[in-house]
């Protein structure tokens, strides 16, 4: 079991030690920052998902804590030898890689083809899907430590059009996002302005029972 503060860096390009770590609670965030200072948030980890030392090093990634982070990490190598938990690690990084993969593709993707209202929007509900329930039954959304800063670096938006296009869902009865609370006043219809089809978060069985054999 691992604890990280909020802030701290769980992995960066000095990092030398092979480690593996599923997120059981929190919210990480993995960044680059290129020559001219900029950041480019690369993406949002969550509860369930696996976090690969060597795959940050590979992508030049740094990865922090947004909020208070929870973690296991897992014992052995990706050789696929020794215990039975360490012979399942080929197959859970590979199914890691398909789900951060479909992420990605979808972003580029969103990037490329929408407008900054329809790009929030688009991640607003993806980081709801992979959040889950809200803590409050009654709540239609999940509680999201994310800066509007961090959204922006993620999106290719500065942090005052964040604000203008958040402005904007609120105004038009679609999505209140206030003291680290999103809440979806339509759901339905922001999924249908932004085009949202959850079906990419999703590892297909298929893939899994392949596996399997």
């Amino acid at each position: 079991m691992r604890r990280f503060a909020p802030g701290a860096t769980i992995f960066d390009t000095e990092t030398d030690a092979s480690r593996i770590l599923f997120i059981s609670s929190g919210w990480v965030v993995s960044s680059r920052t290129m020559s001219n200072g900029t950041r480019i948030v690369t993406d949002f980890s969550l509860h369930g998902d696996v976090l690969s030392s060597a795959s940050a090093l590979m992508s030049q990634e740094s990865v922090q804590a947004i909020s208070p982070v929870t973690c296991y990490e897992f014992a052995g190598q990706l050789s696929g030898q020794g215990s039975e938990g360490a012979s399942q690690l080929p197959f859970i990084m590979t199914v890691e890689m398909m789900k951060r993969h479909a992420r990605m593709v979808e972003r580029l993707a969103s990037i490329g083809r929408r407008d900054a209202f329809g790009r929030t929007g688009h991640l607003l509900l993806e980081l709801a899907v992979r959040a889950g329930n809200a803590s409050r039954p009654e709540l239609d959304g999940f509680e999201c430590p994310l800066k509007q800063a961090e959204i922006g670096d993620a999106l290719g938006l500065s942090t005052v059009h964040v604000n203008r296009v958040l402005k904007d869902m609120r105004v038009a009865g679609l999505l209140s996002f206030r003291n680290g609370i999103v809440e979806f006043l339509n759901r339905r219809k922001l999924m249908e302005i932004v085009d949202f089809e959850p079906s990419y978060l999703s590892v297909p069985d298929a893939s899994i029972g392949h596996a399997d054999r």
